[in-house]
C-alpha cells in the first residue's frame, strides 16, 4: 500500500460475537483513498448482478451458491490476495473479562475498548507514519465513543509508535446498511468469528463458512500473524489483569 499518490488510508471497522460466545472480534479494513472508488464500484456492481439484498452481511446469508456474499468472499480473498485491500482481526475471549470494570455499559463498553486497540495497534502503527486516516466504524453502541478518542488515539501513536500527532484526519462512524465496503469487511469477519468459535453451524452459513475456509486455505485463527504482518493479520488477545490494560482505561 506504500504507493506514492496514496494521501490517505481508509479505515472501515466493526464487531461480530460479543454478546454470547467465547470469543468476541474486532476487525479493521484498509484500503487506500487511490482504489476506494473503484472498490466500491465493483461491490455495487457484485450487488446488482446478483440480486443481493440492500445489505450484504453475514446475518442474511442465503442459500444460493451464486449469492452476491459468495461474490463478496471472492472480491475480499483476491483483493487481500493481491494486497489491494488489509485486513485486521482481533480476537478475546469474552468470558474471561470482568465487564462490570469496563464501564456502565459493561461488555458494550469493554467491546468500544477492544476497537480502540484495533484502531491503535493496527491502523495508527501500521499507517499512521506514513498517511491520513480517515476511520470509518460501523455506528453503533460500541463504536460511539471512539469519536471522542482521536486526541488519545494521536497521543498513544505518538507515543507508541512516533507518529503524528495529526495522522487521524478523522473518526466517522458509517451506516453498513449504506456503505459496501463495510458489508464487505462483515461477511469475512462473520464468517471468521464464527469458525472460531467452532460454532455449530447448519445451512447457507455452514456452506459460507466452508467456502471461507477453503479460500484461506484452513486458516488457523487460534495462531497469531507475527506482528509485522499488515496485508492478513490474526490477533489473539491473552487476558492479563483487569480488561484493557493501557490507553483508555
Amino acid at each position: 500500500m506504500a504507493r506514492p499518490s496514496v494521501k490517505h488510508v481508509y479505515y472501515f471497522c466493526d464487531e461480530s460475537s460479543f454478546v454470547s460466545d467465547d470469543f468476541m472480534a474486532v476487525a479493521g479494513l484498509a484500503i487506500p483513498d487511490v482504489a476506494l472508488k473503484r472498490v466500491m464500484d465493483d461491490l455495487l456492481a457484485i450487488k446488482k448482478g446478483k440480486g443481493g439484498p440492500t445489505e450484504t452481511k453475514w446475518a442474511n446469508v442465503k442459500s444460493r451458491r451464486d449469492s452476491a456474499h459468495r461474490a463478496f468472499v471472492d472480491y475480499f480473498a483476491e483483493a487481500v490476495g493481491k494486497g489491494r485491500i488489509h485486513f485486521h482481526i482481533r480476537f478475546a475471549p469474552f468470558a474471561k473479562y470482568d465487564h462490570s470494570a469496563s464501564g456502565p455499559k459493561r461488555r458494550i463498553d469493554t467491546t468500544s475498548k477492544m476497537h480502540y486497540q484495533l484502531l491503535l495497534h493496527r491502523a495508527v502503527q501500521f499507517y499512521g507514519p506514513h498517511y491520513k486516516l480517515r476511520i470509518r466504524p460501523d455506528n453503533g453502541d460500541c463504536t460511539a465513543a471512539l469519536v471522542d478518542q482521536l486526541d488519545s488515539l494521536h497521543d498513544w501513536g505518538r507515543h507508541h509508535y512516533k507518529t503524528p500527532l495529526d495522522c487521524i484526519e478523522s473518526i466517522q462512524p458509517s451506516d453498513s446498511r449504506r456503505d459496501p465496503l463495510l458489508q464487505l469487511l462483515d461477511v469475512p469477519l462473520g464468517a471468521f468469528t464464527a469458525i472460531r468459535n467452532a460454532r455449530d453451524l447448519k445451512g447457507p452459513k455452514r456452506e459460507l463458512a466452508d467456502y471461507v475456509s477453503e479460500k484461506f486455505n484452513g486458516l488457523d485463527l487460534t495462531k497469531n500473524s507475527p506482528k509485522s504482518e499488515r496485508v492478513f493479520s490474526v490477533w489473539n488477545v491473552v487476558p492479563s489483569g483487569p480488561p484493557v490494560r493501557g490507553p483508555w482505561g
